[in-house]
């Protein structure tokens, strides 16, 4: 079976803060199970499997995006 394989390394590029990418694909994977559309072609969609998996694919390929990541500033810690 083939796999759709996510480049996180890639993500990191795009986001600035990491504690990001977990909160916004675990609330695109909701919407993708509650009422949202992929915006992958059907074959990737197919070959990715679950939810989670288009979610970040969808965050690496830039198909969606994270807003208010200022506001995620304070989920970082500040260590001396």
């Amino acid at each position: 079976m083939i796999r759709v394989i996510v480049n996180y390394g890639k993500i990191m590029k795009r986001v600035k803060h990491k504690y990001a990418v977990p909160i916004a694909v675990a609330r695109r994977a909701e919407e993708l199970e509650d009422f949202g559309r992929p915006k992958l072609d059907p074959e990737t969609v197919k070959k990715a499997g679950d939810k989670i998996t288009v979610a970040m694919k969808e965050l690496e390929d830039g198909k969606i995006r994270i807003r208010n990541e200022e506001m995620l500033k304070i989920l970082t810690p500040k260590v001396k």
